[in-house]
């Protein structure tokens, strides 16, 4: 396990499948440092000595399992994170910006209540908000929430997005958008998208 570096603000410590982890962000915006979600493999902490502001994408255990181990100055997250986390922290309602740091809200039939971050308009870590819900061996996306996160994707300025569990965790937006626009091409008249597992 190693810290791997994007450019001279971002770094990331890759998801592991066993135990399951996401990808831990690692951002260094002037004297704040970030970390966009902690993971659930032990392995993590000890690549994080320092304080950090942290943001967690969503409540899923594999982005939250390190929490309560993590030296922390301050938390961002939904209240649906927080319901589920019990942890006390700054509830993001919205667009946010600090320093070079965009937090804002991303629509997701993946988990209710994600949050994505924007590094000075060239990367966003978006987490799992682009992956669907598996129901009965099917892929299941809610044609709401996926318009709403398409409308949030075109608006974002970030070029690239960092998709946890992705190997290599970079995609290029306009790629992501053209195969979410295709399944969204996809509905019917029901509330659900659902497409057969690959």
């Amino acid at each position: 396990m190693e810290i791997i570096r994007i450019n001279d603000k971002i770094s990331y410590i890759a998801a592991t499948e066993d135990p399951l982890s996401a990808d831990v962000g690692i951002i260094r915006d002037g004297e704040r440092n970030w970390l966009f979600d902690v993971g659930a493999d032990r392995r993590v902490l000890e690549l994080l000595p320092e304080r950090y502001h942290v943001v967690l994408s969503h409540f899923h255990p594999d982005h939250i399992g390190n929490m309560t181990m993590i030296s922390r100055d301050a938390v961002y997250m939904t209240k649906n994170t927080q319901k589920y986390t019990k942890i006390k922290g700054r509830m993001v309602h919205g667009d946010l910006r600090i320093g070079g740091v965009h937090l804002f809200l991303l629509p997701s039939s993946h988990a209710k209540g994600c949050i994505g971050l924007e590094v000075d308009g060239e990367y966003a870590f978006v987490g799992d908000a682009l992956y669907c819900k598996r129901e009965d061996g099917k892929l299941v996306y809610n044609a709401q929430l996926l318009q709403s996160l398409l409308e949030t994707l075109r608006r974002i300025d970030a070029p690239k997005l960092l998709v946890s569990h992705h190997p290599g965790l970079i995609r290029d937006k306009a790629e992501v958008i053209a195969e979410l626009e295709a399944v969204y091409a996809m509905r019917g008249e029901g509330p659900d998208i659902v497409l057969e597992a690959f």
